[in-house]
């Protein structure tokens, strides 16, 4: 994930923020010169994590009890320790803990990314068709570019509503080139065509991914592969 916010660059796969600053110089006949110059953004590791997800899952509110998990993963940790982390990163970024416009706490729930993020992977734009989706019992959920969260919890991108299937179950990765799964140490497991997974999968049109118990079928489009349209009998 490569986004972009305010005078900030978000690069999870290079995992450094930058900003970008003013560099101002003084020439010899005295007016000021400005340039624009990227300045390395330090974040201790799991401030890093923290706003990575908070980033990929935006604007939805990400509750402690995930943001726990999911950093502190295995670990018995208090809610004062992801405080300190919000504060890091709020500090980093500029953010005033007392009206902040980019990590705002949502009370007794958790927190969400409220600043306005440019997309900077070459997602397609709002008005652009989808080229992937899933379809699960009667609905079709379509991917985006980038992270797919799927699980039971509702802050999940994809929701699956299913005692079997865990709250952050799995990841898809849709990228230019491939479409990837990947399960999130779930309790059952997730499966490709009836093979569970242990790493990284690529999917193709028309995989059957099971999630627990739910099965979902991934499609993508291709304006090559598509089928002709068939003529009516009359």
């Amino acid at each position: 994930m490569r986004v972009r916010f305010g005078s900030f660059v978000f690069d999870s796969g290079a995992h450094e923020l930058v900003q970008d600053e003013l560099v101002v110089s003084r020439s010899t006949s005295g007016p000021q010169r400005t340039a624009p110059g990227p300045r390395r953004i330090h974040l201790s590791p799991k401030a890093f994590d923290v706003l990575e997800i908070l980033l990929a899952r935006r604007p939805k509110v990400v509750t402690k009890e995930v943001l726990l998990q999911e950093v502190w993963a295995g670990k018995i940790v208090e809610e004062a320790n992801l405080a300190i982390v919000i504060g890091e990163i709020r500090k980093a970024l500029g953010d005033d803990s007392k009206s902040p416009e980019s990590v705002v706490t949502v009370p007794r729930r958790g927190y969400r990314f409220a600043a306005t993020v440019e997309d900077l992977d070459g997602s397609p734009a709002p008005d652009e068709y989808v080229r992937w989706w899933l379809t699960w019992k009667d609905k079709t959920v379509p991917l985006r570019q980038g992270e797919n969260w799927v699980g039971r919890h509702p802050a999940c991108s994809i929701w699956i509503n299913a005692a079997s299937v865990s709250r952050n179950h799995a990841r898809i990765l849709v990228g230019s080139e491939r479409v990837v799964v990947e399960d999130r140490g779930s309790r059952n497991g997730t499966f490709v065509d009836g093979k569970r997974i242990e790493g990284p999968h690529v999917l193709v049109d028309g995989s059957t991914v099971t999630f627990g118990s739910e099965s979902v079928t991934f499609r993508q489009w291709s304006d090559e592969g598509a089928a002709g349209t068939e003529p009516v009998r009359r």
